[in-house]
């Protein structure tokens, strides 16, 4: 290896230390806030730093309208939809998410 391949990996190295540093400050921060704030959401197994930090910015300042596990799939764009009626057939077909205003055809 050339003497420019060895100094460009070094200093890549550097920075790869240096940014997992600041990763693992962050990380301790997050854990210390959601500690001291909501210390039951890191409880649960499979529940670490980022994923309650990102419950908690989802949830803002209205925590009430997550009261249920339907009003939280809801706001994650997950909750499925109910196939009407009559139109069994269309149900493969048809995305398990649409867009608002989007409507299923009228049976006929």
């Amino acid at each position: 290896m050339t003497d420019a391949t060895l100094m460009a990996l070094s200093m890549l190295a550097q920075r790869i230390e240096q940014l997992t540093g600041q990763v693992d400050e962050l990380n301790q921060r997050l854990t210390g806030l959601v500690e001291r704030h909501v210390p039951q959401l890191l409880a649960p197994v499979g529940i670490g730093p980022d994923s309650a930090v990102t419950l908690l910015i989802a949830m803002g300042d209205n925590p009430e309208r997550l009261s249920t596990e339907a009003s939280f799939a809801a706001l994650c764009g997950v909750r499925p939809y109910r196939v009407p009626l009559g139109l069994p057939e269309l149900a493969p077909a048809q995305p398990w998410w649409r867009p608002v205003g989007e409507r299923l055809p009228a049976p006929r």
